[in-house]
């Protein structure tokens, strides 16, 4: 059974899927590939294994894992739509079972699978550790997690943290119509309503997630560092995504009709803006190392480790 919290980030993530081309879904599949590849994971390890995809959003990654020859997956969401549309863009590929169900209550024998992805998941659920301790339940010894999480620090996080108070007065229709006028492609738009509207998002440093992996039957704890073809490759694409920010909060000014609306796009337009200013700041910065430059632009960034269980 699933919370009301998990109801609302299902219906969220769900809504959110549809709107790829067929063309931004390819490349989201093929991130699998170039990111592994970047990070040295060895891809054919996965041919014959048994695979859950855990919070499997569009099927995206599912489909990576059938690609490479994963021998089966079973995928589970909260979102029935969002499950439906991961069905529909999956159907071709018969080693992947769609099936609804919640990362903190999974519906599967202890020591089921080979390998657990779960990437972008677990920390928009109300219980972390409990998601992370189900996950670990349904591996198998000298079975490998994936999990990908949010990272603290950064500039763009502390500037959506700012900015979600503020757009949760505005709707997410008066946003959503603001990333629309801004011209920001569908990937985009998936990108900053899930950001700045998702009920829960749990920032974690990767010291917080060294001390838990072990104490929950982890060895080794690889942590991919290599390119991730996205905002977070360096202080530059950051800084470019950041100012996607300040050009949804701009075309907003043009939405407002009330004077609280007036208020509030105007200062969700500041704040977007102070962001940009101090990322621009910061690499203009020829004192800062390239380490202290990354710090305070990207922070930590997502954190991306692949554990092997005892």
């Amino acid at each position: 059974m699933t919370s009301t919290l998990e109801e609302e980030t299902g219906k969220l993530f769900g809504g959110l899927w549809t709107s790829l081309s067929d063309q931004q879904y390819r490349e989201s599949v093929e991130l699998f590939t170039k990111r592994a590849v970047a990070n040295k994971f060895d891809l054919d390890w996965l041919k014959g294994k048994k695979c859950l995809d855990a919070g499997c959003g569009s099927g995206r990654y599912s489909v990576a894992l059938a690609i490479h020859g994963a021998g089966s997956v079973t995928a589970v969401d909260v979102s029935v739509s969002g499950l439906a549309e991961a069905s529909r863009r999956a159907s071709e590929f018969s080693s992947i079972a769609f099936q609804q169900a919640s990362v903190l209550d999974l519906p599967f024998e202890d020591n089921s699978f080979d390998f657990v992805w779960s990437a972008g998941v677990i920390h928009h659920t109300s219980d972390f550790d409990r998601a992370l301790s189900e996950l670990t339940r349904v591996l198998k010894p000298q079975g490998k997690l994936f999990l990908l999480v949010y990272g603290a620090g950064g500039l763009r996080w502390k500037a959506v943290q700012a900015l979600r108070p503020v757009v949760v007065d505005l709707g997410m229709k008066f946003i959503d119509d603001a990333i629309g006028i801004a011209g920001l492609p569908a990937n985009n738009r998936k990108h900053f309503m899930d950001d700045l509207f998702v009920p829960i998002q749990k920032l974690t440093r990767f010291s917080e997630l060294t001390s838990k992996l072990p104490n929950l039957g982890y060895g080794s704890i690889d942590r991919w560092t290599g390119e991730t073809f996205d905002h977070e490759s360096n202080p530059i694409a950051q800084l470019e995504d950041i100012k996607k920010l300040e050009r949804i909060t701009h075309a907003s000014l043009g939405l407002a009709e009330t004077e609280p609306q007036r208020y509030l796009t105007r200062l969700a337009h500041a704040t977007a803006q102070m962001y940009v200013d101090v990322a621009e700041r910061a690499l203009a910065d020829k004192t800062l190392s390239d380490t202290n430059l990354r710090e305070i632009v990207i922070g930590e960034g997502n954190h991306r480790i692949v554990a092997t269980k005892f």
